[in-house]
């Protein structure tokens, strides 16, 4: 037998009750008819306590009671052979494939559509297996199979008990081209295609048309600061950048003499609270960053509005980060010819847009060794996963308790009547 909630047994501690109540009550001295009361005192009626248990089958039954009901509430479960052949004919299969998600033709099927994220599938799934009642599980991978949609650590996190099986939907293409992003160049945006063809990838550019306000960045700085400003910019031009949406813009206040002049407010736009995160995990500008002994020591940093995106060797912040209306607001602390500065400026522009992904453009499959390796049978629940058993015996432990119930009250309303003989004395003697 398990119990699926065992900590409700501490309960049972309830069935010394009955027993402490029965002890400690105080009952009033009884009352005996007299034919004359003429020799007797008078005294006061007193309270007398008890000190053994003078109604033992019925503290009995009460803590029996109590018992039942706290072992209904644990829930028991008997694990027994004809539960286990029942669990282990029980299938429950989670599909993963490129159709919509919905509910098989019964509870034990589930479909999960992957969505171009056959991985995240593959968790929903499993997080649905987890929550199905004791049977075989079952996990069916329907797709094309591309290398890349699925690895080893995905199947790794798998439990061992889950079986797996693989189906190709569809024949992948030989060769696939899909566009792969603009980008700012010294020239001009440019776009591009990549084409996968086989094990081969190979990138095409083309010019792409020209349109203003391109440069997602405004520099402030000094007029001494603008020389060494513009060849920052050339310098990231060159290396070549992503092309942020045109509505995603960013001040720049390079080495300004008093940082709190920006009008820097908390960020509540989506796109500048994850463009503020790349930033700070750009780990080309930390370590530029981390070069410079010391960073920004007055207080106007560390306004509430502002976070820290780059720090100094002794750990104060160099760059900080906040927002000033629809745009992004960065103050950076470093000389403009630093090469924090054309390092910042990189790290800003590729943090507007996300880079584009073309590993579901992949025409690779993953090969038939690599998936029989992947492939196993589901195995019989050894045992039942609490919060998925879909029946236990607590009703038993209640029929019990309701049946003990009915004893007490035959119990306690018996020993409430009178006998025989006190019924024949009291009528005599009155």
């Amino acid at each position: 037998m398990i119990w699926l909630h065992p900590t409700v047994l501490f309960a049972l501690v309830a069935v010394a009750a009955p027993i402490l109540i029965h002890i400690l009550v105080h009952r009033r001295a009884e009352r005996f008819p007299f034919p004359t009361l003429r020799f007797v005192k008078p005294t006061r009626l007193s309270s007398i306590r008890r000190h053994v248990l003078d109604d033992v089958p019925l503290v009995a039954v009460r803590a029996a009671i109590l018992a039942a009901a706290a072992g209904a509430f644990a829930g028991p479960l008997m694990v027994t052979s004809a539960r286990r052949q029942a669990w282990d004919r029980r299938v429950v299969r989670a599909v993963v494939s490129e159709g919509v998600e919905q509910a098989g033709a019964s509870d034990a099927t589930r479909r999960f559509q992957s969505g171009g994220d056959l991985a995240d599938a593959v968790r929903r799934a499993v997080a649905w297996l987890d929550t199905a009642p004791p049977a075989r599980r079952e996990l069916v991978i329907v797709s094309p199979l591309a290398i890349g949609s699925i690895t080893a650590a995905d199947i790794a996190s798998v439990p061992d008990d889950v079986g797996i099986r693989f189906e190709r939907s569809t024949a992948l293409p030989s060769a696939r081209t899909m566009p792969f992003g603009r980008i700012l160049t010294k020239n001009g945006p440019v776009d591009r295609e990549v084409t996968l063809a086989g094990s081969q990838t190979s990138v095409s550019t083309a010019a792409a048309p020209a349109e203003p306000n391109v440069w997602p960045i405004e520099v402030f700085a000094s007029p001494e600061d603008r020389g060494a400003v513009d060849a920052a910019r050339s310098a990231v031009l060159t290396e070549r950048v992503w092309a942020p949406p045109a509505d995603r813009l960013v001040r720049l206040f390079v080495a300004p003499r008093n940082v709190a002049g920006p009008d820097a407010q908390p960020v509540h736009m989506p796109w500048i609270a994850d463009a503020i995160a790349r930033i700070a995990h750009d780990a080309d500008l930390q370590t530029a960053a981390a070069r410079l002994p010391r960073g920004v020591t007055g207080a106007s940093f560390t306004g509430p509005a502002w976070q820290t995106i780059a720090a100094a060797a002794d750990g104060r912040p160099v760059a900080v980060a906040a927002a000033a209306g629809d745009r992004l607001l960065i103050a950076s602390a470093a000389p403009a010819s630093d090469v924090v500065t054309p390092l910042l400026m990189r790290s800003i522009v590729n943090a507007l847009v996300l880079a584009p992904e073309v590993r579901n453009a992949e025409v690779v499959p993953i090969a038939d060794a690599v998936l029989t390796a992947w492939s196993r049978p589901s195995s019989a629940p050894a045992a039942p996963r609490i919060g998925s058993v879909d029946e236990d015996d607590r009703r038993w432990l209640w029929a019990i308790a309701v049946l003990l119930l009915a004893v007490e009250t035959w119990i306690r309303r018996a020993s409430r009547q009178p006998r025989a003989g006190e019924q024949e004395e009291t009528t005599r003697v009155a």
